[in-house]
């Protein structure tokens, strides 16, 4: 995820085809995020759509210097948070039935080192490990999953769970040691079967360009009709001027008449004891 400044500038402008391909950029780690932090399907779409529009919605008003990615890292995580009550059953959880269940290749490790061990994800022990994980406070679970799935440094994890190095850094410890006192040791070869799990999250390429179409069609639709809008006022209003303008032989006589009338009444008033009012010569009076 490596969004351009020119890529973001003519996204704020309402590029459709930037705004698009900004989209196509961040939509797969948002969405390995979401389910991967969640654990469940649906709250992991709900979060994806969540950040999605909210993203769109504020996208024009980003300052110079903003870091989109920082801007998703941390707004996906904090989605995520509202669905974290509720923590899925281990069986059913995206980090166990997501897994691959065959044996990774050693030129191809999940963790980019030669794999000397591997746990399969219907392994009893991997399923343990993950309900562990999911029953570590959160700053550490989040963490943990997005150090070893997003492959966050400590100082990205800070800009994610908005805090420092310092910070995210103790909460990854933290969760290195909750888990190894789990898993007596083998911390490191079961992370490397969740990065599987998680890396598999990563939604289908193909369907990635459509999505992002429809996200930034929804988006600039309502824009659109606010602009017909004005468009179509301001066409009334120049026709009913040039209409006014043309016509007014027929209604200035009419409106001297009203104002005639009026500045009569308004003298009639003030000489029934009325307010000051302004007489057929010019004069004003005021009646004690």
């Amino acid at each position: 995820m490596a969004i351009g400044d020119d890529l973001l500038r003519r996204a704020k402008g309402y590029d459709r085809r930037a705004m698009e391909e900004l989209l196509a950029d961040v939509y797969p780690v948002v969405y390995r995020m979401a389910h991967a932090l969640t654990g469940r399907p649906g709250a992991g779409r709900q979060v994806v759509h969540d950040v999605i529009r909210r993203s769109l919605r504020v996208l024009p008003g980003w300052r110079a210097g903003v870091v989109p990615e920082n801007w998703f890292y941390h707004h996906t995580l904090l989605s995520a948070r509202e669905f974290l009550s509720r923590p899925p059953e281990p069986r059913e959880d995206l980090l166990v039935t997501a897994a691959p269940d065959a044996q990774p290749a050693d030129t191809e490790p999940p963790t980019g080192e030669i794999a000397l061990a591997w746990v399969a994800p219907s392994d009893a022990s991997y399923v343990a490990f993950v309900r562990a994980l999911r029953n570590l406070p959160v700053q550490q679970a989040e963490a943990f999953i997005l150090h070893h799935g997003e492959r966050l440094n400590e100082r990205l994890l800070g800009v994610a769970m908005d805090c420092s190095m310092a910070a995210a850094a103790t909460h990854l410890g933290a969760a290195n040691a909750a888990l190894n006192a789990v898993t007596a040791g083998r911390t490191d070869l079961l992370a490397a079967t969740m990065a599987r799990a998680y890396r598999a999250l990563t939604p289908p390429p193909a369907t990635i360009a459509p999505v992002s179409r429809k996200y930034v069609a929804r988006a600039i639709r309502p824009r659109m009709v606010r602009r017909v809008f004005r468009l179509l006022v301001l066409l009334a209003l120049l026709i009913g001027g040039f209409y006014a303008w043309r016509e007014r032989a027929r209604w200035l006589p009419f409106a001297q008449d009203l104002k005639s009338k009026w500045w009569d009444r308004r003298g009639e008033d003030a000489g029934n004891g009325g307010p000051a009012t302004r007489t057929s010569g010019g004069d004003s009076s005021t009646k004690k």
